[in-house]
C-alpha cells in the first residue's frame, strides 16, 4: 500500500487503481478463509462483489459487452451463493413495512396472508455455504484483474457510458413508469454509485469531482445516486409483493384490491426516486 499524497503521486494512475482493486479482493479472501461469516461479512462481501461488477461495466467500450458480462459473472456468482434465502425474507420485510401504510382493509387481507409469507420462508432453508467454489471464483477474479489491470482512460470512458446510460434509463423511467425499466435503472445507478467511489478511493476528492455530474442543491451526486437506489429498491421490493399477492389464492376482488393498493405505494417511492435523480440532472 502506498500512504501519503505525494507518494502517491510518483505511480501510475493504472497502479493506483490496481492497488485500490487488489486491496479489496484481498479483502474479500481474509473473510471468505473464516470458518464461519458473520452477517455482516456476508453483507460486506455482497458489496464487494457488486463493486468488482461495476468496475468490470467501466470497461464496455475497451473489451466489449459480451466479455464484460462473462467477467462480471464470477462476482455475480459469489453473491448468489452468498444470499441465502433472500427472496421470501424480503417478502416477509415488505409485507411489514406496506401494512403500515395501506388502508384497513388491505391490512386485514395482508393478515390473512401473512402464514403463506412464513411457508415461503420454510421452503426456503439456508443451504451450508461451501467456501471452496468461493475461494475459487475469486481466485479467478483475482487473476483477471492481475493480468488486465483498469486503465485510467478506461476509467474516464466507463464513467462517461454510465453517465449517458443512468440518463437514458430515467428518461425511460418517467415516460413508461414500468418496473422492470425502473430495476434497468436502480442497476445502473448501483454501478455508477460504486464507480465513483472507486475515482474517489483511488484520486481523491478532487478527481471525484472532475467526473460528478453538477447538482441543484447542496448535495453532490453520489449522495443523490444513493437516495434514488434505496428508493427504487423499496419499489422493487413493493412490485415484487404484488405479484406474489396476484399468486395467492384469494377472491378476484380481494386481491385486486390489495394488489392495487400496493402497487400505489410502489409508484409513490419511484415518484420519490425520481427527486434525487432531478436534483443530479438525470430527470428534466
Amino acid at each position: 500500500m502506498v500512504d501519503g499524497t505525494e507518494g502517491r503521486k510518483q505511480f501510475s494512475p493504472a497502479t493506483l487503481l490496481a492497488e485500490v482493486i487488489t486491496a479489496r479482493l484481498e479483502s474479500m479472501q481474509a473473510r471468505l478463509e473464516q470458518p464461519t461469516l458473520s452477517g455482516e461479512d456476508i453483507h460486506a462481501l455482497r458489496v464487494d462483489c457488486k463493486s468488482l461488477r461495476s468496475g468490470w461495466q467501466l470497461r464496455r467500450a475497451s473489451l466489449g459487452k459480451q466479455l464484460v458480462s462473462e467477467h462480471q459473472a464470477r462476482p455475480r456468482d459469489i453473491a448468489k451463493a452468498l444470499a441465502g434465502p433472500r427472496e421470501a425474507q424480503m417478502l416477509r420485510k415488505t409485507h411489514a413495512r406496506a401494512y403500515g401504510w395501506v388502508d384497513a382493509h388491505s391490512q386485514r387481507l395482508l393478515d390473512a396472508l401473512r402464514p403463506g409469507l412464513t411457508a415461503a420462508m420454510l421452503d426456503e432453508p439456508p443451504a451450508k455455504l461451501q467456501h471452496a467454489p468461493l475461494l475459487r471464483l475469486l481466485a479467478q477474479e483475482q487473476s483477471a484483474w492481475r493480468e488486465m489491470p483498469l486503465m485510467y482512460v478506461e476509467l474516464e470512458a466507463g464513467l462517461a457510458f454510465s453517465r449517458e446510460r443512468v440518463a437514458r434509463l430515467a428518461a425511460q423511467v418517467v415516460k413508461t413508469r414500468e418496473v422492470e425499466a425502473s430495476h434497468r435503472l436502480r442497476k445502473w445507478v448501483k454501478y455508477r454509485m460504486f464507480q465513483l467511489k472507486l475515482a474517489d478511493a483511488t484520486f481523491g476528492d478532487a478527481t471525484l469531482a472532475q467526473f460528478e455530474v453538477p447538482t441543484h442543491g447542496r448535495r453532490r451526486e453520489s449522495a443523490l445516486l444513493d437516495k434514488a437506489a434505496s428508493r427504487l429498491g423499496n419499489q422493487h421490493d413493493l412490485a415484487e409483493l404484488a405479484q406474489w399477492v396476484g399468486e395467492r389464492v384469494i377472491p378476484r376482488e380481494s386481491e385486486a384490491h390489495l394488489v392495487s393498493a400496493v402497487m400505489a405505494l410502489a409508484e409513490q417511492r419511484l415518484a420519490q426516486a425520481l427527486k434525487p435523480l432531478a436534483k443530479a440532472g438525470y430527470v428534466t
